[in-house]
């Protein structure tokens, strides 16, 4: 229909039938969605309407979601026996759309938990998804080391070694069916023998105000507290597609050799890894460059269709500590933004530089405070171009990237721990990070969602004073 129709007589005639139909639809929409309850006292051969009748499982729920439900969970232990191949607490395979997400949520005053023992606890295939207040503890406190490491000697995986707490995962999808638009918010994940929060192959996430640690202990894989692999681009709008803020990540380590090298690899606290093409020429796929890609004369089938990812992404106010590899990196990825982040001690287990990015392009790092353990690297500089560094504030002057408004000082600390349920990284008084960052890329608020500045300049690193 064109402008022009909207001159045209019969038009006129039937434009208020044309706009009751897309009221009627909206409604329909709007009273056909509906709440979902699951409990540890539940049974999934009940209806699940009412808190009375609530199912048991998180998957019985996700088997009969609709587009703008709610799914709202009660207090309970929710775990599954299936160790098998893509076995999960929960997979969510049924999306919502735009203007209709589908909500997982604690129900109001509960804390309900799910405990993995397979290969993933919240295994997410689907968009337009919102999950909310829960809990993934694993089972870190029932394996040994030696086990763990007795485990990489057979040729398949053990999953109970190798468990993931939340997990995005696009690589199974058709070209146009990878999950998108995809919000983790409150969560707590710890103890997950794999990686904490990992996406692969998906486009628009957010992962805010979370709490991630003690993950990939065990795991054969190289992971991570929080990572993105292979960003799968949805679209090429401008803006940010993904949004990392306000988490607290610490204690994430590798302790196990990394199948690929038969040498321990990341461990990091937030890695964003690999958003760049396939290139003819073999390349590292980690900072050590020990584990080298195969020429794209030969790529693997996922990436050989991989659209170009050209969104934008933004890793801000986050606290980063005591992790087996970097704080913050980049790696092989472009369009990023490093913002108000405080890392400290990282690089625990293999000597990862404290926030950096390693083969990257059009990178912008400001206003951090990045306090590396002793002995250990600010920040490093391999094959990148296009970075931007200034008004970040650390202990010792390096060389490696500098800013004209970078200072080497002591940030004053409250309380610096690496385990940050003890840890206070707020700025003491006379603290030379306060009121001395820039507006170039304004955040609005702090880790805590206190505005941003309150007065004068901005604070640099998480907290604002």
């Amino acid at each position: 229909m064109t402008d022009d129709s909207l001159f045209n007589p019969a038009f006129l005639i039937m434009k208020p039938l044309f706009l009751s139909t897309l009221l009627l639809v909206a409604v329909t929409q709007t009273a056909f969605a509906g709440t979902w309850y699951v409990a540890g006292t539940g049974n999934d051969a009940n209806s699940g309407k009412t808190q009375k009748t609530a199912f048991r499982s998180l998957q019985k729920a996700a088997d009969v979601v609709d587009p703008g439900d709610v799914v709202l969970i009660s207090n309970g232990t929710y775990t599954n026996a299936n160790t098998g191949d893509g076995g999960a607490v929960v997979s969510v395979e049924r999306s919502g759309r735009p203007g209709a997400w589908i909500t997982w949520k604690a129900a109001p005053g509960q804390h309900p938990v799910v405990h993995p023992i397979g290969w993933t606890g919240l295994q997410i295939r689907a968009s337009y998804q919102v999950f909310e207040g829960l809990t993934v503890m694993g089972n870190n406190d029932e394996i040994s080391l030696d086990e763990a490491k007795a485990d990489t000697k057979n040729a398949k995986a053990n999953p109970y070694y190798n468990t993931n707490g939340i997990c995005f995962d696009g690589r199974k999808a058709a070209p146009t069916a990878h999950p998108h638009h995809v919000v983790i918010r409150r969560c707590v994940v710890g103890k997950c023998a794999g990686g904490g929060i990992t996406g692969l192959q998906i486009d628009y996430l957010t992962i805010e105000d979370c709490q991630v640690f003690n993950n990939a202990w065990f795991m054969r894989y190289a992971g991570s507290g929080i990572t993105l692999l292979e960003n799968w681009a949805f679209d090429a709008d401008p803006g940010y597609h993904i949004i990392i803020r306000r988490n607290l990540v610490w204690n994430n380590k590798t302790q196990v050799p990394w199948d690929r090298t038969g040498k321990l690899s990341d461990g990091n606290g937030i890695l964003l890894d690999v958003t760049d093409q396939p290139t003819a020429a073999p390349g590292a796929t980690n900072p050590d460059g020990d584990a080298i890609i195969a020429p794209a004369t030969a790529p693997r089938p996922e990436e050989a269709k991989r659209p170009e990812w050209q969104g934008r992404a933004l890793i801000a106010n986050n606290i980063s500590a005591g992790n087996g590899g970097s704080g913050i990196h980049t790696f092989r990825t472009k369009h990023v933004d490093i913002i108000n982040n405080t890392t400290y001690w990282n690089g625990q287990v293999v000597g990862y530089e404290e926030l950096f990015a390693n083969r990257s392009d059009d990178v912008v790092i400001l206003n951090n405070v990045i306090v590396p353990k002793p002995g250990g690297k600010v920040t490093g500089n391999n094959r990148n171009t296009n970075i931007r560094w200034d008004y970040n504030l650390y202990p010792a002057a390096q060389q490696v990237m500098t800013g004209p408004h970078d200072l080497v000082a002591d940030p004053k600390f409250l309380d610096a721990q690496i385990d940050l349920t003890k840890a206070n990284f707020r700025l003491a008084s006379g603290s030379p990070a306060r009121d001395s960052g820039c507006d170039d890329v304004p955040q609005p608020t702090d880790l805590t969602g206190q505005k941003r500045p309150p007065h004068g300049a901005r604070d640099r690193g998480a907290f604002e004073e």
